[in-house]
This record gives structure tokens, C-alpha cells and sequence, in this order.
């Protein structure tokens, strides 16, 4: 990927949703690499032009706790990624306010 993940508006759920479509990997956690993560699929098995996104949801818990945002994510047809011994090098980190 070529440019920046793109933020548009305040609704971070739909950002999210929009990450995931234009192909990045997305980390939802409360610290740095634990976390919950999603993708298009499980696994890969090598990684080609995948980038990673951390999103710091250390204000907003019960986002991740109560499933609220892997419901909806898996919802619109993305994956619980297993394969985080494969992850990008690459990687972009939000923090919600």
C-alpha cells in the first residue's frame, strides 16, 4: 500500500471497517500487540503488500470486552487473524480519544 490509512469523520468503527476492506491487517488492543486481530481471512501464509493498524483502545474497553466492535467486524465478513507469528512489518498506530 502506497498511502496512509485515510480517517474520514469521527465514526472509528466505519474507518475501522474501511481499513479492512482496503486490504490492512487491524490489531484492536490495550497494549502494544495484544489484542484482538482481524483481516480478510484466518491466515497467511507470507505477506506480500499487507500493512498492519494498532488501534489503542486502552479508553474505550468495553468496545473489545463486551465484543461490540468484533461483532460488527465479523459481521461485515472479516476474519479473527490467527497468523500473528506472520504479521507486516509495516505498521500504523491510532489512538482513540
Amino acid at each position: 500500500m502506497e498511502t496512509e490509512p485515510v480517517i474520514e469523520g469521527d465514526n472509528n468503527l466505519l474507518n475501522t471497517i474501511n481499513w479492512l476492506r482496503a486490504g490492512y491487517i487491524v490489531c484492536l488492543h490495550k497494549s502494544y500487540k495484544t489484542g484482538k486481530y482481524f483481516y480478510k481471512k484466518e491466515t497467511l501464509d507470507t505477506i506480500t503488500n499487507e500493512e498492519i493498524i494498532y488501534i489503542n483502545l486502552c479508553n474505550w474497553m468495553d468496545l473489545i470486552n463486551e465484543d461490540e466492535w468484533p461483532y460488527y467486524i465479523r459481521e461485515k465478513g472479516f476474519a479473527s487473524y490467527k497468523s500473528t507469528t506472520v504479521l507486516p512489518e509495516k505498521e500504523h498506530h491510532f489512538e482513540l480519544p
